[in-house]
């Protein structure tokens, strides 16, 4: 079982152990690379009380696997996109984390949604250099596109 989930036991799927810890949160390694297929192939789906979207976009976190031509497309419509972009986020950089209503969001262009075939109608924003995909409905990271700027 060794191996299996960090200490607070969460999947380590998509966890950079190399990169820095944030400094929110836990500490927990950061994920660079990660897309909840849960929130990128069901869009419609709404949050309820029981918090059933939020653990579906956690659960179903895997690396982004993405191809250089994508990573270069997106580089290329988030250049010129005037979305919202912060230095350090204030909260923590893992798909399924909770996403504060003061952070500003905008929505994703369209260019990124064909891109990555899917995500349609959520949010996003810049966050030092990765491109921070939101969930529309429960405002949790839905996906971690690092080095798009």
């Amino acid at each position: 079982m060794f191996g299996m989930t960090d200490y607070v036991g969460r999947p380590t799927t998509g966890a950079d152990s190399s990169a820095p810890a944030t400094t929110v949160g836990t500490g927990v390694p950061t994920q660079r690379d990660a897309i909840s297929t849960a929130a990128k192939e069901d869009p419609a789906v709404n949050e309820d009380s029981s918090g059933g979207r939020a653990r579906q976009i956690k659960q179903s976190s895997q690396p982004a696997n993405l191809s250089e031509q994508q990573r270069q497309q997106l580089q290329s419509v988030l250049s010129t996109a005037q979305g919202p972009a912060v230095d350090r986020p204030n909260f923590e950089m893992m798909v399924g984390t909770s996403v504060p209503r003061q952070t500003e969001t905008a929505d994703l262009p369209a260019e990124v949604t064909q891109i990555l075939n899917g995500f349609w109608g959520d949010q996003y924003l810049i966050a030092g250099k990765s491109l921070v995909i939101v969930d529309h409905h429960s405002r949790r990271v839905a996906a971690i596109i690092a080095d798009v700027r």
